[in-house]
């Protein structure tokens, strides 16, 4: 029979279970003897403890690591690419319909220049018109007053 205290007292801890390493099978018999981590390489390391799992990894293979660097550059690569087309397309665009509108102006422009001058013209043409039609009326009432002097003599 135990005594009342040995009851209660607790129990010694129990041993970790073996470390898994990932792509191995678990150890059956025996601790198993982790291998080295290599420089720049990487590891996933499964630790079942009892009802706890602890998940441990290293370094990514230089492989990896040259992938995802370069698959970073790209990332940033594409979102500065799209960035731009954002930011300066659509003052390219405006440069662009600017220079396709730049000969209708100059049409417009030429052609008000010739409306110009023919308002001009049509001015001193109709100043000349109407010095004309003066001159007419003088001479009308020239003749006018002529014959009415004509009449009184």
């Amino acid at each position: 029979m135990q005594s009342p205290q040995a009851a209660h007292a607790p129990s010694a801890p129990q041993a970790p279970a073996a470390p898994v390493i990932a792509g191995n099978a678990p150890a059956s018999e025996g601790p198993v003897a982790l291998t080295p981590v290599p420089e720049g390489g990487g590891r996933l390391i499964v630790d079942r403890q009892g009802d706890r799992t602890i998940f441990t990894t290293a370094g990514l293979p230089p492989e990896v690591m040259l992938l995802t660097q370069r698959a970073q550059e790209t990332a940033f690569g594409l979102m500065g690419l799209l960035a731009v087309i954002i930011i300066v397309g659509p003052f390219a665009r405006m440069w662009a319909r600017r220079m396709e509108k730049r000969p209708e102006l100059e049409r417009v422009d030429r052609s008000a220049q010739l409306l110009q001058q023919q308002l001009v013209q049509l001015q001193q043409s109709m100043d000349a018109m109407s010095v004309e039609v003066e001159r007419i009326s003088e001479a009308q009432r020239f003749q006018s007053r002529l014959l009415g002097e004509k009449r009184s003599s």
